[in-house]
């Protein structure tokens, strides 16, 4: 009986953990990821006797596995493939340098090599699943830095395997007597195990997988199939845990075997609820073992760790990216958007754990590390814009480390002068939105000039004898040189609200009568837009649900004037009708 009342109680106490956690995140703009490990953190050290911390534990490794399962399932060879070529050096050197920064600083408050070289492995690391979720909301994935920012993570989350399998060698070398040829040795050994197994379960599960999950998907059971998923993943990780390598390594390589699968998008949406289910009782359950008390005699250890981490991370891709070109407010927003340490971090600090290289208080250490980072990067990428106007208005006098002549003066023309061009359409960002107008525009026959701050993608618009400036739209000099006072509109196909109101700011102070046409995500925006002086707001979901329900109408044979005239009801409801 007493058993049975300590897994409910340890079950009530996780759901009010996450709820009350998770909803406090959601209403302060927060990651619901935060909330769940500061109500852990709450009821943990309030309710420490209340509740099963083995049982706690066991979910945890259970939402681990099936975590690094699904992110080998959304794997994608062929995008990796296309953004290897432009950031795979910048994105590796950028791990060893945070690595070995914040590895030496660990040596020199006295943690010893081991423990200091898991916590400096977690901090090389950014949050996938924060900085996809906060750009997602923003509408910003499509957009340079949040192609930059999501490629160098892709590039991350895969070193995450080596980085176990390295850091499992050295803590199990480290165990014995050695030399430094020894503890290589246990590293090649790793390595050369991983190799030959990723490449025999590969190989024979090509061949298997793909024909076990169609036979199991012609039953026509959702229950057999969610079965044979898990047992797929279970019985890979066995198989890695046999040769002496983790559970999370197999599980990832048997999310590699379904990726290639026809079924992946069924697998991946049948077993995303339970990874979910699984995930936060493993983000409750780091703030259940975290105890404030002991991190006091680790503040010293704590604070160093989260500056180094914040400002190394963050100062390292700023200087990678700036060498490779891209312009300052790219390299700043990246920069801010990867400056915490990622959820994996919580892996290496169980594996850690587990080997012995950790003990409990380093462990705390790197959970509390990994909880402060996301909590200060999370407001800091939703405010990322305002903080680059704000810190390049304080730093613009100061001597450029990076100087090159396309910032200098925006590309073609004469920089006194501007373009030769009048009576034109300024297209301020060439995204996924702008290059379809352009596109337009050009077929048309009207003149227009692009504004844009990524300069591959300029350059093939020059090539293709489109006007361009190089330069950062909201820079009311760039606006200037593109002859926006000679324009009969500007459009605005850029997501960030805070960029947005400078741009309209700076085209009307250089012309009144301008026309300007601005997209956006929020209907809560549409009106502040309307009160700066924007004539037309577009707003892509709206457009696409006006589009979806002309077709709709029109299939179920709904009178053209009565179609019109709901359309008209809508945009009405709408607020742009």
């Amino acid at each position: 009986m007493s058993h049975s009342l300590s897994l409910i109680t340890t079950f009530l106490l996780l759901l009010s953990a996450a709820l009350g956690g998770g909803a406090i995140a959601v209403r302060l703009k927060l990651p619901s990821i935060v909330g769940y490990i500061a109500g852990g953190i709450l009821v943990g050290n309030i309710f420490s006797r209340g509740f099963d911390h083995q049982l706690i534990s066991m979910i945890a490794e259970a939402g681990v596995t099936l975590l690094l399962f699904t992110l080998g399932v959304e794997f994608s060879f062929h995008r990796l493939k296309r953004i290897l070529h432009a950031i795979s050096w910048p994105a590796i050197a950028q791990m060893v340098i945070t690595l070995l920064v914040v590895l030496l600083s660990l040596i020199a408050l006295k943690i010893s090599f081991i423990p200091a070289l898991f916590l400096s492995s977690a901090a090389a690391l950014s949050s996938t699943a924060i900085v996809v979720k906060l750009l997602s909301e923003r509408g910003e994935l499509d957009s340079i830095p949040g192609e930059l920012a999501t490629g160098w993570l892709v590039i991350q989350d895969l070193a995450v395997v080596p980085i176990l399998i390295l850091l499992s060698a050295v803590s199990g070398a480290s165990g014995h007597e050695g030399t430094v040829m020894a503890v290589m040795g246990a590293v090649l050994l790793a390595m050369l195990k991983a190799g030959v197994l990723v490449t025999v379960v590969l190989y024979l599960g090509s061949r298997g997988v793909p024909a076990l999950l169609a036979t199991v998907a012609g039953f026509r059971n959702r229950e057999f199939f969610l079965l044979t998923t898990i047992g797929i993943v279970f019985f890979v990780g066995l198989l890695t845990y046999a040769v002496g390598l983790s559970v999370s390594l197999g599980a990832f390589i048997a999310g590699l075997l379904v990726a290639e699968t026809s079924q992946n998008h069924a697998v991946f949406a049948e077993i995303r609820p339970l990874r979910d289910l699984f995930a936060v009782v493993f983000f409750v359950s780091l703030g259940m073992a975290l105890p404030v008390s002991a991190l006091v005699s680790s503040l010293p250890a704590l604070a160093v760790m989260t500056v180094a981490v914040v400002a190394i991370k963050g100062g390292s891709i700023y200087t990678l990216l700036r060498f490779l070109g891209y312009h300052r407010k790219t390299a700043f927003l990246v920069g801010i958007y990867l400056t915490q340490v990622s959820e994996f971090g919580f892996v290496i600090a169980g594996t850690g754990v587990a080997l012995g290289a950790l003990n409990e208080s380093q462990s705390s250490l790197l959970i509390a590390v990994t909880f402060i980072t996301i909590l200060i990067s999370s407001p800091m990428i939703s405010r990322g814009h305002e903080l680059y106007y704000f810190v390049h208005s304080l730093t613009r006098r100061f001597p450029k480390l990076f100087r090159d002549r396309a910032e200098e003066a925006p590309l073609g023309g004469n920089a006194d002068n501007g373009y030769p061009i009048r009576d034109h359409v300024v297209i301020c960002g060439y995204g996924r939105v702008g290059r379809y107008i352009g596109r337009a525009l050009q077929m048309s026959s009207i003149p227009f000039l692009v504004v844009d701050y990524n300069q591959h993608t300029l350059a093939g618009l020059r090539g293709a004898g489109v006007q361009t400036v190089y330069g950062d739209p909201a820079d009311k000099d760039v606006l200037d040189f593109a002859q926006v006072d000679y324009a009969k509109a500007i459009v605005i196909a850029i997501p960030d609200r805070h960029t947005q109101e400078m741009v309209i700011g700076n085209a009307l102070s250089l012309n009144r009568r301008i026309k300007i046409i601005c997209r956006t995500h929020h209907e809560e925006d549409q009106r502040h837009l309307k009160s700066l002086g924007v004539q037309t707001i577009v707003q892509p979901e709206f457009e696409a649900a006006l589009s979806i329900v002309s077709k709709l109408l029109s299939d179920f044979n709904i009178p053209e004037e009565e179609m019109a005239g709901k359309m008209s009801r809508l945009k009405i409801e709408h607020g742009i009708g």
